[in-house]
């Protein structure tokens, strides 16, 4: 669990919440009395949301809180547990005056201060791969294997290519730690894939591991989401999916990609984000800004 702490005014609690206070005060310029506003997050102290006094109560996650058996379950639902709650942020797809869709990827790689400009920028910069220098097939990159998912995925994948892990699953390159002073996207770009399934498969569980495999130009094995990350901002075209009861359709084009450097070459091209994709990321920074301005006037 992560000690609270104050940033300009605002108790931050937990993985997350930095990102929220800097939204408020930093991009938003709005005053805040000390102590007036306190940011839990999924790591943060479930007691301290019911007991807490400050006046706005916000919940931001970047973990699923319907991941069965986890310390995450406990703050599943959390907005309509606490009436007291001013908002929650998350992942789900949900209708409810205290919640609203915040995936954690959009701290990560955009950030707080993201404009239209900014992330149109992104999205041009990163619609099609640069293939011409990677030497390298295929990154997994991974602390941790919740429930043996990933396991099994990186044993698919296994059987195709070699994987290199730099992180602390099945760790057997030191390079992203040494070479790459632990920079994900630099590491990345020397492979012409990057294995990055979610940790559990929910509807509307998206993180930043996709987004980081687009950013360094590697073609994305992914499960998530029911088969359909972002469906609104990404083609699914340009991602080989992985579903985990039935992986004969995605293995099989993956070995085709593998072993045939034309196919490769043809799926790395296509873009990876839909037409007016900047706009929908952009929506999501347009709505939280317009419901922050609506519950400090008030």
């Amino acid at each position: 669990m992560t000690p609270k702490r104050y940033y300009k005014g605002i108790v931050v609690t937990g993985k997350g919440c930095d990102f929220l206070a800097q939204f408020i005060t930093d991009r938003m310029q709005l005053n805040v009395k000390r102590g007036d506003v306190t940011v839990f997050s999924a790591y943060s102290i479930l007691y301290g949301l019911y007991w807490n006094r400050a006046k706005y109560k916000f919940f931001f996650t970047a973990e699923n809180t319907h991941a069965p058996t986890s310390h995450w379950l406990q703050f599943e639902n959390i907005h309509l547990r606490i009436p007291s709650l001013t908002l929650s942020l998350g992942f789900d797809y949900c209708d409810h005056p205290r919640y609203m869709r915040f995936p954690y990827w959009l701290e990560r790689p955009f950030g707080p201060f993201s404009t239209l400009e900014s992330v149109s920028e992104f999205v041009h910069q990163h619609n099609y791969a640069d293939i011409a220098s990677r030497t390298k097939q295929c990154a997994f990159i991974c602390r941790k294997d919740y429930y043996d998912d990933r396991a099994l995925f990186a044993d698919m994948v296994e059987q195709i290519m070699p994987i290199s892990y730099p992180s602390d699953f099945r760790h057997n390159d030191d390079d992203m730690r040494g070479k790459y002073n632990d920079d994900k996207i630099a590491y990345l770009r020397q492979f012409r894939f990057n294995l990055c399934p979610e940790n559990t498969n929910s509807r509307g569980y998206v993180t930043e591991k996709i987004f980081e495999a687009i950013a360094a130009g590697c073609v994305p094995i992914y499960w998530g989401n029911e088969g359909y990350p972002e469906p609104d901002i990404l083609n699914p075209k340009a991602i080989v999916y992985l579903d985990k009861d039935n992986p004969t359709e995605g293995l099989e084009l993956l070995r085709k990609l593998k072993e045939d450097p034309e196919a490769y070459a043809e799926f790395a091209s296509q873009p990876r984000f839909l037409p007016n994709a900047e706009k929908t990321i952009y929506a999501y920074y347009e709505r939280l800004e317009k419901k922050m301005k609506d519950i400090f006037k008030n």
